[in-house]
């Protein structure tokens, strides 16, 4: 869900929100981001407040947040993403939303004393790790070509994986994850969906969630094992 949104750069609130992140997780967390520079500084932000508290951070730093979702929840932890979509938004899953808010509100934070702020683990390795255990689980193959719409986001890097591993041809648009321009409208890749040589589309949307196209239906995923359970049976 997402729980904080800003056209503004603010880091401060970023930290303020990690703190009551922390306050309310008070364990591990994992936290990572999307490709823009505006997103790195607001994570760093945010995780200061995060092990102010004394929760521990697990930073897998740059990863598609639908593959995070999925990252964090066969770890069974908690997740704060940090994202650019219009302005700076903070999505999180495993931590209540309202709690967040009310601890922002009452600013009634844990403060951990020096020698018990939270360490950080890095992961970088976090994206290779799911497409392994994702591709060694899959193994179907897909004729035929399809649409992508990457929507500025880190989808991007599923390919060229993705499309080599289950045997099909790609297409990117909206490929440019480090830009602040807005992506190229969903009617744009609607229109080429339909009038080009497409055996089916796949958007990427920002907040996780990825749309299927094939034949006129359109079905939503807000997962990619979902995903790829479906493509298994339909392609």
């Amino acid at each position: 869900m997402e729980v904080y949104y800003s056209q503004r750069f603010n880091p401060e609130e970023l930290a303020l929100l990690g703190r009551a992140i922390g306050t309310i997780s008070h364990g591990t967390i994992i936290v990572g981001r999307d490709g823009r520079a505006i997103s790195r500084y607001g994570k760093r932000a945010m995780v200061v407040g995060i092990v102010s508290t004394g929760s521990t951070i697990m930073d897998v730093r740059l990863i598609p947040l639908i593959a995070l979702k999925d990252f964090a929840h066969r770890k069974g932890l908690p997740l704060a993403y940090v994202y650019y979509y219009g302005g700076v938004r903070v999505y999180v899953s495993g931590i209540d939303s309202d709690e967040i808010g009310a601890i922002m509100e009452s600013k009634s934070f844990i403060e951990a004393q020096p020698n018990d702020i939270g360490a950080t683990v890095y992961y970088p390795n976090a994206l290779d790790d799911f497409l392994h255990e994702v591709f060694k689980y899959y193994n179907f193959r897909v004729e035929g070509k399809a649409l992508v719409d990457a929507m500025n986001t880190p989808a991007v890097l599923f390919f060229p994986r993705m499309s080599d591993h289950f045997g099909f041809e790609v297409e990117l648009i909206n490929d440019m994850m480090t830009s602040y321009l807005p992506p190229k409208p969903k009617e744009v890749f609607m229109h080429k969906l339909q009038k080009g040589e497409y055996d089916f589309g796949l958007r990427f949307r920002p907040e996780g969630i990825v749309e299927f196209y094939k034949d006129g239906e359109e079905l939503e995923f807000g997962s990619m094992w979902k995903l790829l359970d479906h493509m298994r049976k339909n392609l």
